[in-house]
């Protein structure tokens, strides 16, 4: 026996229930219906768009320009000094000289001379920030190569599936202080500034609050009785070809050290700045000296240095000021677009209109009543031409 089509799947039987109750069908009241007296039903016509993308072409083009003038006046000096000339010797470059040294060899760059112009107001401080091009600090391997409960406070604390490698341990057994390719890659180059003068004064760099205060409270713990001279542990394998040399002041010694906070959080991208220090230049000329310790030719790298102003939009960008006015541009060339739409489509319809009225050939008849009567017939006539047309 051969059951109906309908009888199998149950779907028309169901659908043929004028008394079944549909279960999607919203319930009744005036929130489910949509029918609440404070809601807006936006009825979108040319004349409510075209007003739309002019309010907002003339509100951001302002803005955007007002950004640009404002990113021109805030001062940005940058130094690429991958290949720095050795101080005294400029027919050398300072990378030439440490690759034939083992190391912890040290180079000083020859002096920079930069001029601050009279723009900047002594009043607003300058960021002094160091930058690397082409270096993955996101690289999966290298973000994970580090322990986070051991910058926590516990100076023995292991790293999360041996990511550590080769950086966990040292030779004795004992733990690195802190364990893991990013500290032990620490940027090592220093920078001193020196005023033009009669002996070229020594501007004073502030190395403070210069990270995130979270990360300083709550990230990076020193544990209670830490000595930096402890042996309990050990301070990571390329800081020690250092610490045997002698005094070095530019390495961490402890790890809420900020410059040491700083290169702990990866950067996102392969070319990053990272804050180096804060500090107040009346206008004038000054003399930037660098020590390079820093090699970026194994990576095929290059390192800068960067004076920034900061203002009240931030630091200098030519993006955001950009982008406003294109937007601002864009929406004026909207709104004219849809106004020449628009009276091409007004022009068609009032000639669709004409055709109608010639079609009908609507006698003049005095009376309001049939007038009127007429007027009906002739709406209800255009809605049956318009229906053809669409």
């Amino acid at each position: 026996m051969v059951l109906p089509f309908a009888s199998v799947c149950g779907c028309l039987a169901k659908d043929d229930d004028p008394d079944k109750e549909h279960l999607h069908k919203p319930r009744e009241g005036k929130l489910y219906q949509q029918k609440m007296k404070p809601c807006c039903m936006l009825v979108i016509t040319t004349q409510k768009v075209v007003t739309l993308f002019v309010v907002t072409g003339l509100l951001f083009i302002p803005i955007g320009v007002a950004l640009l003038v404002q990113s021109t006046k805030i001062y940005e000096y940058d130094y690429d000094y991958t290949n720095c000339k050795i101080k005294g010797n400029p027919s050398s470059t300072c990378p030439e000289k440490l690759e034939g040294l083992a190391k912890g060899s040290s180079c000083e760059c020859a002096s920079q001379i930069l001029t601050v112009p009279d723009s900047v107001s002594d009043s607003n401080e300058i960021m002094l920030l160091y930058g690397l091009t082409n270096y993955y600090q996101n690289h999966r391997m290298y973000r994970r190569s580090q322990s986070f409960a051991q910058l926590l406070g516990d100076e023995q604390a292991d790293c999360l599936d041996q990511y550590c490698e080769p950086y966990r341990n040292d030779e004795d057994g004992k733990a690195y202080y802190p364990r893991g390719a990013i500290a032990n890659s620490f940027f090592l180059d220093t920078f001193k500034i020196n005023k033009k003068g009669g002996n070229w004064k020594e501007i004073d760099l502030n190395t403070t609050n210069i990270s995130w205060e979270t990360d300083r409270q709550y990230k990076f713990i020193v544990p209670e009785g830490f000595q930096s001279n402890s042996t309990a542990f050990s301070w990571p394998r390329d800081w020690k070809v250092w610490q045997d040399k002698g005094g070095v002041p530019f390495l961490p010694s402890q790890v809420n050290d900020e410059h040491l906070i700083n290169w702990m959080n990866p950067a996102a991208f392969p070319s990053f700045t990272k804050l180096y220090a804060r500090v107040r230049l009346d206008p004038g000329e000054y003399m930037l000296n660098i020590t390079y310790r820093y090699q970026v030719k194994d990576f095929r790298g290059s390192k800068f240095i960067r004076l920034a102003e900061t203002s009240w939009m931030g630091g200098r960008s030519l993006f955001l000021g950009s982008a406003y006015t294109f937007v601002g541009i864009a929406c004026l060339l909207a709104a004219l677009f849809f106004i020449v739409i628009s009276r091409k489509t007004r022009t068609k319809r009032h000639a669709r209109r004409k055709k109608i009225d010639e079609q009908l050939e609507f006698p003049l008849i005095l009376g309001r009543k049939k007038e009127r009567y007429f007027q009906y017939n002739i709406r209800k006539k255009e809605r049956e031409i318009f229906s053809v047309y669409y």
